[in-house]
């Protein structure tokens, strides 16, 4: 009887361990996953109007590529524009003017004018041409001619006379066929254009929910993208050329010829490669409430605030580590934003970090002498790209560029805190 009541009693054991298991996992996901939503829904959602578009409408958008077939330092960025759903805005400038028939000069935002105009036609800009309905390269000369002597004008009698001419610019606005189009992005693939001041969207109702955001990113001045093929020597490869065939459509921009990826991809697969690479064993990424953490990524007046969760929620895999061998990287797109530092940096990490102890990371360059590297997916260097546009992310896109972003964003009161106004339970 005694070892059946033993039995038993061990039964009831493993009945208890095994529900308090389950009580304690159950608490945990609560916890963590479940009531932050409803005690801080900050917690769990983009931190900005302005991150949750960066994400989920320009990153899609965004497409990059080499303009040479084996590979090149030179990079091309294209926007991909859908009617309807990219807002674009058409302003001009004091050397940039803007023509167009009657019935689309109402999207044109005039120099000096204080309201920006917004729009999702599928509205282009290109070399101004000659058709039957309007003469918009008779109408291009005349303009620059009209700008000429308004500048000598304005110059007689002064300095400015002895200096070089301006060089005017005259584009056309002219209505795309379709439903997409491609335009020539002159951003370096990390921060785009912003308004939430100033500004009205002309469309009779709002298409697209991001546009009944308090601000919106849309793309300035979209020049249709065209390419033209050249061959020079042994090298072959296409260009960006006004003259050139315009993108048929998404598939030819994505083609093995053209290569293009969209920073979506990239940012996807640079964070795989920073996991397969192991870079977690070395950096942390995350900005703790430690005096050292908010001051190094922020300074003495304004110390960044510590990490919070909706940082993160665009990622597939985080990665917060615990070691430090290397420096923190949760703000690296704000302090190291220079394409050029990083691939120095990967290629021979001491000639920008005296005394690290990182590994050279050379199989990331086409040059790679192993001749792992080499690849015509289009992208020079993609494997350093994909990393790169990763490490963009952090801390960049917080907030819109219009706000400092750890300003208001900081519910530990980081600044109170360092100045003794407040102390941490």
């Amino acid at each position: 009887m005694s070892q059946r009541n033993a039995f038993y009693k061990i039964e009831w054991s493993a009945l208890i361990t095994v529900i308090g298991i389950i009580i304690l996992f159950s608490t945990a996901i609560i916890f963590t996953l479940i009531a932050p939503a409803y005690l801080d829904p900050s917690w769990v959602n983009p931190s900005s109007a302005y991150q949750k578009q960066m994400y989920e409408i320009s990153d899609p958008n965004l497409y990059i590529s080499s303009n040479t077939k084996e590979g090149g330092s030179e990079l091309q960025f294209v926007y991909h524009l859908k009617k309807g759903f990219t807002l674009l805005a058409f302003q001009e400038t004091k050397t940039v003017k803007i023509i167009a028939p009657p019935n689309l000069e109402r999207f044109v935002t005039a120099f000096e004018e204080k309201k920006l105009k917004l729009t999702s036609e599928l509205l282009l800009l290109r070399e101004p041409q000659s058709n039957d309905q309007f003469n918009a390269k008779d109408e291009s000369e005349k303009l620059i001619k009209k700008m000429q002597k308004q500048w000598e004008k304005e110059a007689e009698g002064t300095a400015e006379l002895k200096k070089p001419r301006p060089y005017f610019v005259v584009y056309e606005l002219y209505q795309s066929k379709g439903e997409d189009g491609f335009s020539l992005a002159s951003s370096e693939g990390i921060l785009e254009n912003w308004v939430d001041e100033d500004f009205v969207i002309l469309d009779e109702e709002p298409r697209q929910e991001y546009h009944k955001d308090p601000g919106v990113i849309y793309v300035l001045n979209p020049l249709e993208y065209r390419v033209k093929r050249y061959k020079f020597g042994p090298e072959e490869g296409w260009q960006f050329s006004s003259d050139g065939t315009p993108i048929a459509n998404l598939k030819e921009l994505k083609s093995h010829e053209l290569g293009f990826r969209s920073r979506h991809e990239l940012i996807y697969e640079g964070e795989t490669i920073y996991a397969h690479e192991g870079c977690w064993y070395c950096h942390s990424d995350q900005t703790r409430t430690l005096v050292q953490d908010v001051v190094l990524n922020g300074n003495e007046d304004y110390p960044a605030p510590p990490s919070s969760a909706n940082e993160y929620i665009y990622q597939e895999i985080t990665f917060p580590a615990t070691r430090r061998i290397g420096p923190d990287l949760s703000r690296v797109g704000v302090k190291r934003p220079s394409r050029d530092w990083h691939k120095s940096h990967f290629w021979s990490p001491k000639t920008e970090s005296k005394g690290s102890i990182m590994p050279a990371f050379q199989h990331f360059f086409d040059d790679d002498p192993r001749g792992i590297a080499r690849g015509k997916i289009g992208i020079p260097n993609f494997r350093f790209e994909a990393m790169y546009q990763y490490l963009m992310t952090k801390g960049t896109r917080i907030t819109p560029p219009t706000e400092a972003w750890w300003l208001g964003k900081d519910p530990v009161q980081t600044k109170e805190i360092i100045e003794g106004k407040k102390k941490l339970p």
